[in-house]
């Protein structure tokens, strides 16, 4: 169950950034509860469960986290389109989950609804199989849970008519 006002476009970009933060590195624990108020659920993992759940899923490569394992992928068309550089700093390749929900928390809150509907399309087609495979791949209940909330809310913001 999604907990937020989807005409809201503030409240659509935190919970893009959200969870690009929440595949970006081993989440603080201020993230995980940010996460757990924001699907309004209870995760019974520890903490230390969680990080290393992280370590086995994203830094070990148990999990395909980039778009071109799911479809073939463009994705610095759009970045150049929306006059967008990815900084060495972030050390992740263009079409990581995270650069690319990162990506979509920037079109929504720049108002570039053209680019934003193009781009929602591309992320429905291969987000809801990466959160499948990261609910299957999990050993925490909170990576299931940000799977199944993630996939709920990718495919309920592409029936919106974004």
């Amino acid at each position: 169950m999604i907990f937020f006002d989807p005409d809201d476009k503030q409240e659509r970009a935190e919970a893009y950034r959200l969870f690009a933060y929440l595949f970006m590195n081993i989440p603080d624990i201020e993230l995980v509860e940010e996460f757990e108020r924001f699907a309004g659920i209870q995760i019974k993992d520890t903490y230390e469960e969680i990080c290393e759940d992280f370590i086995y899923l994203f830094t070990e490569g148990n999990l395909p986290n980039c778009e071109s394992f799911y479809r073939q992928s463009d994705v610095q068309h759009f970045y150049w389109t929306a006059g967008v550089a990815i900084e060495e700093e972030f050390d992740l390749p263009p079409d990581h989950i995270s650069m690319e929900l990162l990506f979509m928390s920037y079109l929504i809150e720049q108002n570039l609804r053209n680019l934003e509907i193009d781009f929602l399309s591309r992320l429905c087609e291969w987000i809801p199989l990466f959160c499948e495979e990261l609910y299957e791949t999990a050993n925490t209940d909170f990576y299931k849970e940000v799977a199944t909330f993630v996939k709920d809310f990718v495919l309920s913001d592409c029936g919106a008519g974004w």
